[in-house]
Protein backbone atom coordinates (compact mmCIF):
# COMPACT_ATOMS: atom_id res chain seq x y z
CA UNK A 1 0.00 0.00 0.00
CA UNK A 2 1.56 3.45 -1.15
CA UNK A 3 0.92 6.13 1.24
CA UNK A 4 3.17 9.63 1.93
CA UNK A 5 3.26 11.74 4.59
CA UNK A 6 4.60 15.65 3.77
CA UNK A 7 4.94 19.03 5.03
CA UNK A 8 6.04 21.71 1.97
CA UNK A 9 6.19 25.26 1.14
CA UNK A 10 2.42 25.46 0.34
CA UNK A 11 0.62 24.07 3.35
CA UNK A 12 3.38 25.65 5.47
CA UNK A 13 5.08 28.47 4.64
CA UNK A 14 8.57 28.97 5.01
CA UNK A 15 8.51 29.46 8.46
CA UNK A 16 6.72 26.34 9.61
CA UNK A 17 8.48 24.17 6.73
CA UNK A 18 11.94 25.68 8.60
CA UNK A 19 11.04 24.37 11.71
CA UNK A 20 9.43 20.61 10.84
CA UNK A 21 12.60 20.22 8.20
CA UNK A 22 15.31 20.73 11.32
CA UNK A 23 17.67 16.92 11.84
CA UNK A 24 16.07 15.66 8.36
CA UNK A 25 19.01 14.53 7.28
CA UNK A 26 18.40 12.21 10.22
CA UNK A 27 15.27 10.86 9.57
CA UNK A 28 15.97 7.61 7.10
CA UNK A 29 18.21 6.78 10.04
CA UNK A 30 15.56 7.08 12.30
CA UNK A 31 12.98 5.50 10.45
CA UNK A 32 15.22 2.26 10.10
CA UNK A 33 15.62 2.31 13.88
CA UNK A 34 11.63 2.66 14.51
CA UNK A 35 10.68 0.46 12.43
CA UNK A 36 12.90 -1.96 13.55
CA UNK A 37 12.01 -1.92 16.72
CA UNK A 38 8.00 -2.21 16.17
CA UNK A 39 6.77 -5.38 16.38
CA UNK A 40 4.71 -5.84 13.25
CA UNK A 41 7.43 -3.61 11.02
CA UNK A 42 4.79 -2.03 9.60
CA UNK A 43 6.95 -0.31 6.42
CA UNK A 44 8.10 -2.47 4.13
CA UNK A 45 9.69 0.50 2.27
CA UNK A 46 10.64 4.28 2.34
CA UNK A 47 12.16 7.01 0.95
CA UNK A 48 12.87 10.17 2.31
CA UNK A 49 12.71 13.55 0.38
CA UNK A 50 14.32 16.64 2.12
CA UNK A 51 14.60 19.63 -0.06
CA UNK A 52 14.55 23.27 0.93
CA UNK A 53 10.81 23.49 0.09
CA UNK A 54 9.72 20.21 1.47
CA UNK A 55 10.06 17.17 3.66
CA UNK A 56 8.32 14.05 2.42
CA UNK A 57 8.37 10.71 3.08
CA UNK A 58 6.44 7.82 0.35
CA UNK A 59 6.49 4.34 2.06
CA UNK A 60 5.35 0.94 1.26
CA UNK A 61 3.02 -0.33 4.62
CA UNK A 62 1.99 -2.96 5.51
CA UNK A 63 -0.02 -1.17 8.36
CA UNK A 64 -1.53 1.98 7.32
CA UNK A 65 -2.26 3.61 10.83
CA UNK A 66 0.78 2.39 12.57
CA UNK A 67 2.57 3.44 9.91
CA UNK A 68 1.51 7.10 9.70
CA UNK A 69 2.58 6.99 13.79
CA UNK A 70 5.56 5.56 12.78
CA UNK A 71 6.70 8.26 10.60
CA UNK A 72 4.93 11.17 12.61
CA UNK A 73 7.21 9.88 15.85
CA UNK A 74 10.02 10.10 13.65
CA UNK A 75 9.78 13.75 12.04
CA UNK A 76 9.13 14.23 15.98
CA UNK A 77 12.30 12.90 16.80
CA UNK A 78 14.41 14.67 14.08
CA UNK A 79 12.56 18.00 14.15
CA UNK A 80 12.49 18.08 17.92
CA UNK A 81 8.57 19.87 18.29
CA UNK A 82 5.89 18.61 20.11
CA UNK A 83 4.35 15.63 18.47
CA UNK A 84 0.71 17.11 18.31
CA UNK A 85 2.31 20.04 16.30
CA UNK A 86 3.87 17.79 14.16
CA UNK A 87 0.33 15.94 13.37
CA UNK A 88 -0.96 19.30 12.81
CA UNK A 89 1.92 20.17 9.90
CA UNK A 90 2.12 16.87 8.75
CA UNK A 91 -0.37 15.90 5.58
CA UNK A 92 -0.86 12.29 4.98
CA UNK A 93 -2.76 10.81 1.73
CA UNK A 94 -2.09 7.56 -0.03
CA UNK A 95 -2.57 5.52 -3.45
CA UNK A 96 -3.16 7.43 -6.57
CA UNK A 97 -3.67 11.17 -4.55
CA UNK A 98 0.31 10.19 -3.36
CA UNK A 99 1.52 8.91 -6.61
CA UNK A 100 0.14 11.98 -8.47
CA UNK A 101 2.10 14.77 -6.07
CA UNK A 102 5.37 12.74 -6.61
CA UNK A 103 4.67 12.81 -10.41
CA UNK A 104 4.20 16.41 -10.08
CA UNK A 105 7.05 16.98 -7.87
CA UNK A 106 9.81 15.29 -9.76
CA UNK A 107 8.56 17.39 -13.06
CA UNK A 108 8.94 20.60 -11.07
CA UNK A 109 5.22 21.52 -11.00
CA UNK A 110 4.84 21.75 -7.35
CA UNK A 111 7.71 23.91 -7.03
CA UNK A 112 7.60 27.61 -5.81
CA UNK A 113 9.93 28.54 -8.87
CA UNK A 114 7.16 26.15 -11.32
CA UNK A 115 9.31 24.21 -14.11
CA UNK A 116 13.12 24.60 -11.55
CA UNK A 117 15.82 22.23 -12.74
CA UNK A 118 17.00 21.14 -9.21
CA UNK A 119 14.67 19.32 -7.88
CA UNK A 120 14.46 16.40 -10.69
CA UNK A 121 17.89 15.92 -9.87
CA UNK A 122 17.25 16.38 -5.79
CA UNK A 123 14.10 13.40 -6.42
CA UNK A 124 17.11 11.25 -8.34
CA UNK A 125 19.56 11.40 -6.14
CA UNK A 126 17.15 10.86 -3.30
CA UNK A 127 15.94 7.41 -4.77
CA UNK A 128 19.40 6.43 -5.23
CA UNK A 129 20.13 7.03 -1.86
CA UNK A 130 17.11 4.87 -0.82
CA UNK A 131 17.71 2.39 -3.23
CA UNK A 132 21.23 1.50 -2.34
CA UNK A 133 20.52 1.69 1.46
CA UNK A 134 17.88 -1.28 0.10
CA UNK A 135 15.03 0.70 2.08
CA UNK A 136 12.99 0.67 -1.70
CA UNK A 137 10.01 -1.67 -2.86
CA UNK A 138 8.93 -2.63 -6.07
CA UNK A 139 6.17 -0.65 -5.78
CA UNK A 140 8.56 2.52 -4.43
CA UNK A 141 10.65 1.95 -7.33
CA UNK A 142 7.61 1.32 -9.88
CA UNK A 143 6.77 4.98 -8.60
CA UNK A 144 9.90 6.73 -8.66
CA UNK A 145 11.42 5.35 -12.12
CA UNK A 146 8.19 6.34 -13.38
CA UNK A 147 8.01 9.90 -11.71
CA UNK A 148 11.51 10.52 -13.25
CA UNK A 149 10.61 9.65 -16.50
CA UNK A 150 7.41 11.92 -16.59
CA UNK A 151 9.76 14.90 -15.36
CA UNK A 152 11.95 14.40 -18.71
CA UNK A 153 9.29 14.25 -20.95
CA UNK A 154 7.37 17.32 -19.17
CA UNK A 155 11.17 18.86 -19.30
CA UNK A 156 11.95 18.38 -22.91
CA UNK A 157 8.20 18.21 -24.46
CA UNK A 158 7.45 21.65 -22.85
CA UNK A 159 8.38 24.78 -22.31
CA UNK A 160 6.57 24.83 -18.34
CA UNK A 161 7.54 27.76 -16.21
CA UNK A 162 11.45 28.53 -16.18
CA UNK A 163 11.42 26.04 -19.12
CA UNK A 164 13.56 24.39 -16.69
CA UNK A 165 15.77 27.39 -15.44
CA UNK A 166 17.28 27.09 -11.59
CA UNK A 167 15.22 29.10 -8.83
CA UNK A 168 18.79 31.17 -8.76
CA UNK A 169 17.86 32.29 -12.50
CA UNK A 170 14.40 33.04 -11.77
CA UNK A 171 15.68 34.68 -8.58
CA UNK A 172 18.10 36.80 -10.37
CA UNK A 173 15.42 37.92 -13.28
CA UNK A 174 13.01 38.98 -10.27
CA UNK A 175 16.19 41.32 -9.04
CA UNK A 176 16.33 42.44 -12.46
CA UNK A 177 19.93 41.24 -12.41
CA UNK A 178 21.03 40.17 -16.48
CA UNK A 179 23.83 40.40 -17.88
CA UNK A 180 24.23 44.26 -18.05
CA UNK A 181 23.92 44.47 -14.62
CA UNK A 182 26.64 42.08 -13.76
CA UNK A 183 29.05 42.03 -16.06
CA UNK A 184 32.40 42.81 -14.67
CA UNK A 185 30.57 43.57 -10.96
CA UNK A 186 31.50 41.42 -7.76
CA UNK A 187 28.80 39.40 -6.41
CA UNK A 188 29.04 37.74 -2.75
CA UNK A 189 27.78 33.57 -2.14
CA UNK A 190 26.76 33.10 1.43
CA UNK A 191 27.68 29.00 1.38
CA UNK A 192 29.16 26.11 -0.26
CA UNK A 193 26.02 23.93 -0.87
CA UNK A 194 24.37 22.02 -3.87
CA UNK A 195 22.27 25.81 -4.23
CA UNK A 196 25.88 27.66 -3.88
CA UNK A 197 26.67 25.53 -6.67
CA UNK A 198 24.07 26.28 -8.98
CA UNK A 199 24.41 30.02 -8.13
CA UNK A 200 28.39 30.07 -9.12
CA UNK A 201 27.14 28.36 -12.52
CA UNK A 202 24.23 30.71 -13.17
CA UNK A 203 26.65 34.25 -12.17
CA UNK A 204 29.76 33.31 -14.35
CA UNK A 205 26.93 32.61 -17.28
CA UNK A 206 25.85 36.16 -16.48
CA UNK A 207 29.49 37.76 -17.04
CA UNK A 208 30.41 38.34 -13.53
CA UNK A 209 33.60 39.70 -12.90
CA UNK A 210 34.78 38.79 -9.09
CA UNK A 211 33.34 35.93 -7.50
CA UNK A 212 33.87 35.62 -4.01
CA UNK A 213 32.22 33.09 -1.51
CA UNK A 214 31.98 32.51 2.21
CA UNK A 215 31.26 29.89 4.03
CA UNK A 216 30.06 29.83 8.24
CA UNK A 217 31.06 26.04 8.01
CA UNK A 218 34.66 26.85 7.06
CA UNK A 219 34.37 25.44 3.33
CA UNK A 220 35.29 28.32 1.35
CA UNK A 221 38.54 27.83 0.53
CA UNK A 222 37.66 23.95 -0.94
CA UNK A 223 34.65 25.47 -3.27
CA UNK A 224 36.53 28.86 -4.33
CA UNK A 225 39.20 26.19 -5.69
CA UNK A 226 36.84 24.58 -7.92
CA UNK A 227 34.27 27.09 -8.56
CA UNK A 228 36.18 30.45 -9.49
CA UNK A 229 36.00 32.28 -6.76
CA UNK A 230 37.53 33.67 -3.96
CA UNK A 231 37.58 32.44 -0.98
CA UNK A 232 36.39 35.19 2.05
CA UNK A 233 37.90 35.00 5.95
CA UNK A 234 35.49 36.31 8.48
CA UNK A 235 36.93 39.05 9.28
CA UNK A 236 36.56 39.98 5.58
CA UNK A 237 33.16 39.37 5.66
CA UNK A 238 31.83 43.15 5.88
CA UNK A 239 34.23 44.31 3.67
CA UNK A 240 33.10 41.76 0.81
CA UNK A 241 29.26 43.14 1.57
CA UNK A 242 30.66 46.78 0.80
CA UNK A 243 32.26 45.78 -2.77
CA UNK A 244 29.31 43.32 -4.22
CA UNK A 245 26.16 44.33 -6.50
CA UNK A 246 24.69 41.28 -5.24
CA UNK A 247 24.68 38.58 -2.73
CA UNK A 248 23.22 35.22 -2.76
CA UNK A 249 22.78 33.97 0.47
CA UNK A 250 22.27 29.44 0.43
CA UNK A 251 23.88 28.40 3.19
CA UNK A 252 20.78 27.78 5.47
CA UNK A 253 22.69 26.91 8.66
CA UNK A 254 20.06 28.20 11.11
CA UNK A 255 21.74 31.09 12.08
CA UNK A 256 21.92 34.54 10.57
CA UNK A 257 25.11 34.88 8.77
CA UNK A 258 24.38 38.70 7.80
CA UNK A 259 23.48 40.75 10.87
CA UNK A 260 21.93 44.10 10.84
CA UNK A 261 24.84 45.46 12.50
CA UNK A 262 27.17 44.46 10.26
CA UNK A 263 25.23 44.93 7.04
CA UNK A 264 24.72 48.24 8.32
CA UNK A 265 28.47 48.81 8.42
CA UNK A 266 28.87 47.79 5.14
CA UNK A 267 26.51 49.85 3.70
CA UNK A 268 28.52 53.01 5.05
CA UNK A 269 31.44 51.57 3.79
CA UNK A 270 30.29 51.32 -0.02
CA UNK A 271 32.22 53.88 -2.93
CA UNK A 272 28.52 53.34 -5.00
CA UNK A 273 25.42 54.56 -4.01
CA UNK A 274 23.73 51.82 -5.98
CA UNK A 275 22.02 49.20 -4.39
CA UNK A 276 22.62 46.16 -2.93
CA UNK A 277 20.75 43.45 -3.75
CA UNK A 278 20.47 40.22 -1.29
CA UNK A 279 18.58 37.13 -2.47
CA UNK A 280 18.50 35.18 0.60
CA UNK A 281 17.35 31.72 -1.16
CA UNK A 282 17.99 29.32 2.34
CA UNK A 283 15.58 27.32 3.77
CA UNK A 284 16.54 28.67 7.22
CA UNK A 285 17.08 31.96 6.88
CA UNK A 286 20.69 33.18 6.50
CA UNK A 287 20.05 37.42 6.69
CA UNK A 288 18.29 39.05 9.49
CA UNK A 289 15.28 40.43 8.72
CA UNK A 290 15.90 43.48 10.19
CA UNK A 291 18.23 44.08 7.27
CA UNK A 292 15.54 45.02 4.47
CA UNK A 293 14.12 48.11 6.50
CA UNK A 294 18.43 49.33 6.07
CA UNK A 295 18.54 52.19 3.31
CA UNK A 296 20.41 51.11 0.37
CA UNK A 297 19.69 47.38 0.16
CA UNK A 298 17.03 44.90 -1.25
CA UNK A 299 16.32 41.98 0.23
CA UNK A 300 14.57 39.22 -1.50
CA UNK A 301 13.47 36.15 0.30
CA UNK A 302 12.96 32.81 -1.20
CA UNK A 303 9.03 32.89 -0.09
CA UNK A 304 8.61 36.25 -2.67
CA UNK A 305 10.11 34.72 -5.73
CA UNK A 306 7.96 33.47 -8.11
CA UNK A 307 8.87 32.02 -11.89
CA UNK A 308 7.06 34.57 -14.56
CA UNK A 309 3.84 33.68 -16.27
CA UNK A 310 4.12 30.17 -18.15
CA UNK A 311 1.81 29.86 -21.27
CA UNK A 312 -1.44 28.45 -20.23
CA UNK A 313 -0.82 25.49 -23.17
CA UNK A 314 2.47 24.66 -21.96
CA UNK A 315 1.01 23.68 -18.65
CA UNK A 316 -2.12 22.06 -19.81
CA UNK A 317 0.11 19.84 -21.75
CA UNK A 318 2.69 19.20 -18.76
CA UNK A 319 -0.56 17.90 -16.83
CA UNK A 320 -1.31 15.76 -19.55
CA UNK A 321 1.79 14.32 -19.32
CA UNK A 322 1.77 13.85 -15.86
CA UNK A 323 -1.83 12.25 -15.90
CA UNK A 324 -0.79 9.79 -18.44
CA UNK A 325 2.30 8.99 -16.59
CA UNK A 326 0.37 8.40 -13.30
CA UNK A 327 -2.36 6.29 -15.10
CA UNK A 328 0.36 3.94 -16.28
CA UNK A 329 2.08 3.47 -12.98
CA UNK A 330 -1.49 2.18 -11.69
CA UNK A 331 -2.25 0.26 -14.23
CA UNK A 332 1.65 -1.13 -13.35
CA UNK A 333 0.56 -1.85 -10.14
CA UNK A 334 -2.62 -3.43 -11.07
CA UNK A 335 -0.72 -5.83 -13.54
CA UNK A 336 1.44 -6.66 -10.49
CA UNK A 337 -1.09 -7.90 -8.51
CA UNK A 338 -2.07 -10.58 -10.90
CA UNK A 339 1.44 -11.69 -10.87
CA UNK A 340 1.81 -14.20 -8.21
CA UNK A 341 -1.64 -16.11 -9.75
CA UNK A 342 -0.19 -16.05 -12.61
CA UNK A 343 3.19 -17.56 -11.98
CA UNK A 344 1.09 -19.95 -9.79
CA UNK A 345 -0.61 -20.56 -12.76
CA UNK A 346 1.90 -21.10 -14.94
CA UNK A 347 3.95 -23.24 -12.29
CA UNK A 348 0.95 -25.92 -11.79
CA UNK A 349 0.28 -26.29 -16.14
CA UNK A 350 4.68 -26.64 -16.04
CA UNK A 351 4.36 -29.69 -12.99
CA UNK A 352 2.03 -31.36 -15.71
CA UNK A 353 4.14 -31.30 -18.52
CA UNK A 354 6.83 -32.45 -16.45
CA UNK A 355 5.04 -35.60 -15.50
CA UNK A 356 3.88 -36.26 -18.57
CA UNK A 357 6.97 -35.82 -19.94
CA UNK A 358 8.80 -38.13 -17.46
CA UNK A 359 6.10 -40.74 -18.10
CA UNK A 360 6.79 -40.84 -21.69
CA UNK A 361 10.48 -41.16 -21.06
CA UNK A 362 9.99 -44.51 -18.90
CA UNK A 363 7.96 -45.99 -21.09
CA UNK A 364 9.92 -45.05 -24.60
CA UNK A 365 12.86 -43.56 -24.07
CA UNK A 366 14.67 -40.17 -24.13
CA UNK A 367 13.87 -39.26 -28.13
CA UNK A 368 10.59 -39.90 -27.54
CA UNK A 369 10.24 -37.30 -24.60
CA UNK A 370 12.43 -34.41 -25.85
CA UNK A 371 9.82 -34.90 -28.53
CA UNK A 372 6.89 -34.70 -26.35
CA UNK A 373 8.44 -31.96 -24.15
CA UNK A 374 8.40 -30.07 -27.09
CA UNK A 375 4.94 -30.46 -28.54
CA UNK A 376 4.15 -29.65 -25.10
CA UNK A 377 5.59 -26.43 -24.83
CA UNK A 378 4.18 -25.14 -27.78
CA UNK A 379 0.74 -26.23 -26.51
CA UNK A 380 1.96 -24.45 -23.01
CA UNK A 381 2.43 -21.35 -24.52
CA UNK A 382 -0.62 -21.01 -27.21
CA UNK A 383 -2.83 -22.59 -24.08
CA UNK A 384 -1.62 -19.97 -21.74
CA UNK A 385 -1.52 -16.49 -24.04
CA UNK A 386 -4.97 -15.72 -23.92
CA UNK A 387 -5.46 -15.92 -19.93
CA UNK A 388 -2.35 -14.12 -19.84
CA UNK A 389 -3.89 -11.56 -21.72
CA UNK A 390 -7.30 -11.16 -20.35
CA UNK A 391 -5.68 -11.32 -17.00
CA UNK A 392 -3.55 -7.95 -17.50
CA UNK A 393 -6.89 -6.64 -19.43
CA UNK A 394 -9.16 -7.22 -16.44
CA UNK A 395 -6.42 -5.79 -13.94
CA UNK A 396 -5.95 -2.93 -15.62
CA UNK A 397 -9.66 -2.22 -15.05
CA UNK A 398 -9.72 -3.02 -11.91
CA UNK A 399 -11.03 -6.63 -12.36
CA UNK A 400 -7.90 -8.76 -11.31
CA UNK A 401 -10.16 -10.42 -8.58
CA UNK A 402 -11.94 -11.98 -11.26
CA UNK A 403 -8.87 -13.83 -12.75
CA UNK A 404 -8.17 -14.70 -9.32
CA UNK A 405 -11.18 -16.35 -8.48
CA UNK A 406 -10.85 -18.24 -11.69
CA UNK A 407 -7.24 -19.22 -11.01
CA UNK A 408 -8.01 -20.48 -7.15
CA UNK A 409 -11.99 -22.63 -9.06
CA UNK A 410 -9.69 -24.20 -11.62
CA UNK A 411 -6.36 -24.64 -10.27
CA UNK A 412 -6.93 -24.22 -6.46
CA UNK A 413 -4.09 -21.72 -6.48
CA UNK A 414 -5.06 -19.54 -3.46
CA UNK A 415 -2.81 -16.64 -3.80
CA UNK A 416 -2.71 -13.85 -0.98
CA UNK A 417 -0.94 -10.71 -0.37
CA UNK A 418 -1.09 -9.18 -3.88
CA UNK A 419 0.80 -6.11 -4.65
CA UNK A 420 -1.63 -2.86 -4.80
CA UNK A 421 -0.83 1.18 -4.90
CA UNK A 422 -4.33 1.66 -2.54
CA UNK A 423 -3.90 -1.47 -0.55
CA UNK A 424 -6.81 -3.29 -2.46
CA UNK A 425 -6.77 -6.96 -1.14
CA UNK A 426 -4.72 -6.58 1.38
CA UNK A 427 -6.81 -7.31 4.98
CA UNK A 428 -4.00 -6.97 7.17
CA UNK A 429 -5.22 -3.23 8.33
CA UNK A 430 -8.82 -3.12 8.62
CA UNK A 431 -8.79 1.02 9.34
CA UNK A 432 -6.66 1.41 6.29
CA UNK A 433 -7.90 4.34 3.23
CA UNK A 434 -11.01 4.04 1.70
CA UNK A 435 -12.87 3.29 5.45
CA UNK A 436 -11.22 6.87 6.71
CA UNK A 437 -11.53 9.13 3.74
CA UNK A 438 -8.20 9.54 2.37
CA UNK A 439 -9.63 8.95 -1.15
CA UNK A 440 -10.50 11.95 -0.90
CA UNK A 441 -7.89 15.19 -0.97
CA UNK A 442 -5.00 15.02 1.52
CA UNK A 443 -5.41 15.74 5.23
CA UNK A 444 -3.52 16.26 8.24
CA UNK A 445 -2.37 13.36 10.80
CA UNK A 446 -4.24 15.50 13.53
CA UNK A 447 -7.39 15.67 11.59
CA UNK A 448 -7.22 11.77 10.36
CA UNK A 449 -6.27 10.74 13.59
CA UNK A 450 -9.29 13.06 14.98
CA UNK A 451 -11.56 11.13 12.14
CA UNK A 452 -10.78 8.10 13.26
CA UNK A 453 -11.89 8.43 16.93
CA UNK A 454 -15.34 9.89 15.89
CA UNK A 455 -15.58 6.61 13.53
CA UNK A 456 -14.39 4.66 16.89
CA UNK A 457 -16.62 6.37 19.18
CA UNK A 458 -19.41 6.30 16.81
CA UNK A 459 -18.97 2.31 16.40
CA UNK A 460 -18.71 1.92 20.22
CA UNK A 461 -22.28 3.67 20.19
CA UNK A 462 -23.84 1.44 17.71
CA UNK A 463 -22.41 -1.81 19.29
CA UNK A 464 -23.96 -0.37 22.64
CA UNK A 465 -27.64 0.32 21.36
CA UNK A 466 -27.54 -2.94 19.57
CA UNK A 467 -26.43 -4.97 22.63
CA UNK A 468 -29.49 -2.70 24.91
CA UNK A 469 -31.69 -3.96 22.50
CA UNK A 470 -31.13 -7.65 22.34
CA UNK A 471 -31.26 -7.17 26.09
CA UNK A 472 -34.41 -5.49 25.99
CA UNK A 473 -35.73 -8.36 23.80
CA UNK A 474 -34.72 -11.16 25.76
CA UNK A 475 -36.71 -9.74 28.85
CA UNK A 476 -39.07 -9.12 26.56
CA UNK A 477 -39.88 -13.27 25.88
Amino acid sequence: MLIALRATHDNLGLEGLERITRGSENLDARLAALNEAHPEQPLTGWVCLATCNRLEVYADVDRFHDAIDLVTRAVTDTSGLPPEEVARMLLVDAGSISARHMYEVASGMNSQVLGEAEITGQVRMTFSSALASGHTTTLLNDLFQGALRTAKQVSSKTKVGAAGRSSVAVALDSAHLFTTELEGREALLIGTGALARVASAELHRRGVGTLRVYSPSGRARQFADSHGATPVAPEELEAALSRATVVIAASGGGTHVIDSVTLERALEARATSEELVILDLALHADVDPAAAALPGVRVLVLESIRAGESARGEVERARELIDTGVVRFEERQQIRAVDPAVSALRRSVKDMIVVEVEEVRRSAGDAAAEQVQRSLGRVYNKLLHSPMVRAQELAKTGQADQFLGAVHTIFGVDVTGTLSVDGAGQASDPEGPGRDGLERPPMSVAKMEQMRRELEAAREGEAQEGAEAEKQGGNHV
